[in-house]
């Protein structure tokens, strides 16, 4: 098992016969894909199809039962903030009337339009940070030149996140050998503990980023005078090999960028008026 930004994926995963750079590349615009598709189904087979990528890198997909009180929660506060808190309208179809509260068909129509852009940008970032390692982010951005500077910052932080989450469970498993019990406590109580937490993960990381800083130094790096401007062999970058296959893997992703925006652009397909959903979804509840 090799251990990723959120979990473990078996060493005989297909994923890692792609060059880290693709994966990089693929989250960098496939990401964007939701913002040029507004009808929902098209966002839904986009979600569906990063869900395969997940389960043919054989990621463990229990581990995303995780997400799902997000997904529900962040979907409750995206309706309730379109159609309660969205005010009044008196040129948009009012479907009901409650208490006071005037719900618009157009109101809960841009609501599911803006979750079902939000999720897979989301499932990207989850299949991004799944398949991938802290070394092989470091490679995909040193494999477009960037500074030292740059992919060293980028790279602790990720580092960090991932060592803060080891953090908290170790602090969780020292409260645990020591006989505490949150269960049957409430909520404000949990929130307290919660909070007394940052206490120290913020002393173990600055305890760490003092690690890294010393490591560094005795390694002969500098990001400033003399010393920041030794040109350094990217030893690392030896490893990996950019392929036939990552090569038509760009080249397929690219070209999907381009035909997304063509047929939202040029043809002005993927817009609210091609969706058979929001069609159907309409004629049902009015």
């Amino acid at each position: 098992m090799r251990k990723t930004l959120l979990g473990y994926v078996p060493d005989e995963s297909p994923i890692y016969a792609i060059h880290p750079f693709v994966k990089l590349f693929f989250l960098l615009v496939v990401s964007l894909f939701p913002m040029f598709i507004t009808p929902p189904e098209w966002n839904l087979f986009l979600m569906l199809f990063l869900l395969g990528a997940m389960w043919y890198s054989k990621v463990n997909m229990s581990t995303l039962r995780i997400y799902v009180p997000v997904a529900v929660s962040m979907g409750t506060i995206i309706l309730l903030s379109y159609t309660v808190l969205g005010g009044t309208h008196p040129e948009y179809q009012l479907l009901y009337k409650i208490a006071g509260i005037k719900i618009y068909w157009e109101r809960i129509r841009d609501a599911i339009v803006v979750y079902f852009r939000i999720l897979p940008m989301i499932f990207s970032m989850v299949f991004f940070l799944s398949t991938s390692r802290e070394r092989d982010v470091i490679v995909a951005m040193r494999s477009i030149r960037l500074p030292f500077i740059v992919t060293y910052i980028f790279a602790m932080s990720l580092r960090a996140a991932g060592m803060v989450l080891e953090d908290f469970h170790i602090v969780r498993q020292a409260e645990k050998a020591r006989g505490f019990d949150p269960a049957g406590k409430s909520l404000y109580y949990k929130i307290r503990q919660y909070v007394m937490y940052m206490i120290p993960l913020f002393a173990l990381s600055l305890r760490r980023s003092e690690d890294f800083t010393n490591a560094l130094v005795a390694r002969g790096y500098a990001f400033t005078g003399e010393a920041s401007r030794v040109k350094r062999a990217d030893y690392v970058l030896t490893h990996y090999t950019f392929t036939t296959l990552d090569m038509v893997l760009t080249i397929i992703i690219g070209l999907s960028f381009v035909a997304i925006l063509y047929l939202r652009y040029g043809l002005g397909y993927l817009d609210l008026d091609s969706s058979w959903f929001l069609s159907w979804l309409q004629g049902a509840i009015t």
